[in-house]
């Protein structure tokens, strides 16, 4: 086997990096996103998020269930979501905060990390 044909065969390492996907979501952080529930808070914002991913070629897996915790009229969710890209699968965490608001008797979502 010649050196050529040895570089031919051997495969490419390939590290792909999801920080401009990460970035851009980041940029949402704290945009709120209004509702009349938490139910069509997070179908809204699941609508964003698969937006952006489709922009980088992704597709985004969502869990079952999210982790909450609740303080008074304020729920904390946070997400572990799956990125599939075009070589692996990498894992991004998503904390959301839904809140009452009182003037509107609506609901009120904001992305607040993205680890």
């Amino acid at each position: 086997m010649t050196q050529k044909t040895r570089k031919l065969t051997q495969k490419k390492r390939v590290n792909e990096s999801i920080t401009a996907f990460k970035k851009e979501l980041k940029a949402i952080t704290f945009e709120p996103f209004y509702g009349n529930g938490i139910k069509d808070i997070i179908a809204k914002l699941t609508v964003k998020l698969e937006e952006i991913a489709s922009q980088y070629g992704y597709e985004i897996e969502f869990p079952e269930r999210a982790r909450t915790e609740i303080e008074g009229d304020i729920y904390y969710f946070e997400y572990d979501i799956k990125v599939k890209t075009k070589i692996s699968i990498k894992k991004i965490t998503i904390q959301v905060q839904f809140m009452n608001v009182t003037y509107d008797q609506g609901w009120m979502g904001i992305i607040t990390s993205i680890k």
